[in-house]
């Protein structure tokens, strides 16, 4: 018999997260990025859940940073992408949520000795069904354009960020309790 888990257990807020970037090669220190993502619940003072009626609003924080000697001189354009998936097999969304640009002169930076850091956030705010009932997977890709934000410019390769929030459940309380399986 496998012991039991805690009670209470502490919540697991966790996300798979990596970031690439053209520094990425030669070691950390030249140009580095890492990315936090939070499904917040705005009906509840912009509590972290994983859990969310279908019938409240709800809001994703995404936070980014790059880091290290060449940092600084990192320009252009951030595109933030939102995609969802059923892994359910029976909720009703799925494909893009939201997209949005973030200009790279308005981060905040910290500057260091030989080192300095460059910090990111958008906030993407969903309305009440804008998801269906269901178990899903949410993604979250950022990329990099060195134009403004205003023109098309072009994809900067090897700058990509990522992040997952491997199970995020959207229930409908008037849903049949425990449905049967169909096969």
């Amino acid at each position: 018999m496998t012991a039991a888990p805690p009670c209470p257990q502490p919540q697991n807020f966790n996300t798979i997260t990596g970031f690439l970037t053209p520094g990425s090669d030669t070691g950390p220190g030249a140009l580095d990025g890492s990315i936090s993502l939070d499904v917040l619940d705005p009906t509840e003072g912009n509590e972290r859940v994983r859990a969310v009626e279908v019938t409240d609003p709800w809001s994703l924080e995404v936070d980014w940073c790059i880091c290290g000697r060449f940092a600084d001189l990192v320009g252009g354009c951030w595109c933030v992408q939102v995609f969802i998936d059923d892994i359910d097999g029976v909720g009703p969304t799925h494909g893009p949520l939201g997209s949005k640009k973030v200009a790279v002169d308005t981060g905040t930076t910290a500057e260091g000795e030989d080192t300095s850091t460059r910090c990111f956030t958008t906030t993407f705010d969903f309305p009440a069904g804008s998801v269906g009932a269901g178990v899903y997977d949410l993604v979250v890709l950022i990329t990099l354009s060195s134009s403004d934000c205003d023109d098309k410019g072009r994809l900067v390769q090897d700058m990509v960020g990522w992040a997952e929030i491997p199970v995020l459940v959207f229930f409908d309380e008037n849903a049949p309790f425990c449905p049967p399986v169909r096969r």
